[in-house]
C-alpha cells in the first residue's frame, strides 16, 4: 500500500483573507488609515451601517419608482384632455387637468431628485460609523 502523501500547507493570503474577513465581522479590525490603527470597527455598528445604507438604497428607488409613476399619470392625462379640448375647443375647463400633469411632470423629477439627496446626504454626513 502505497504512503500517503504529507499534508500541504494552506496559502498564507488565504490564511490572511480569513484572519482578515474574521477580524473584521467580530470588530477586531482597525478602522482604517484615517484613524488610529488601533481603533476596532464594533461589528454592530458594521452591521447597522450596512443596513442603513440598504434602506438608504431602496428608499431612492421608491422616490424614482414614485417619479416613473407620476410621469406615466400625467402623459396619459395631458393626452386625454389635449384630445378632449381638440374636440371641444370651447370647454376651457380642460386646461385645468392639462396643465396640472405638465406641472406635475415637472415637479416629480425634481421631489425625486430631491428626496435621493437628502438620504444619500442623510446617511453619508450624519450616520455614526463606529
Amino acid at each position: 500500500m502505497p504512503d500517503p502523501e504529507p499534508p500541504t500547507a494552506v496559502n498564507k493570503q488565504i490564511v490572511d483573507a480569513v484572519a482578515q474577513s474574521t477580524n473584521y465581522a467580530l470588530g477586531f479590525a482597525p478602522l482604517g488609515p484615517q484613524t488610529d490603527p488601533g481603533t476596532p470597527v464594533s461589528a454592530g455598528a458594521v452591521i447597522a451601517y450596512d443596513k442603513a445604507i440598504q434602506a438608504a438604497a431602496l428608499s431612492v428607488q421608491d422616490a424614482a419608482d414614485y417619479e416613473r409613476n407620476v410621469l406615466s399619470l400625467s402623459a396619459a392625462v395631458q393626452g386625454k384632455a389635449m384630445a378632449m379640448l381638440l374636440a371641444n375647443p370651447s370647454d376651457l375647463q380642460l386646461l385645468v387637468p392639462f396643465a396640472a400633469a405638465i406641472v406635475s411632470s415637472m415637479v416629480a423629477p425634481i421631489t425625486a431628485g430631491l428626496a435621493a439627496y437628502a438620504i444619500t446626504d442623510a446617511v453619508t454626513k450624519t450616520f455614526p460609523k463606529s
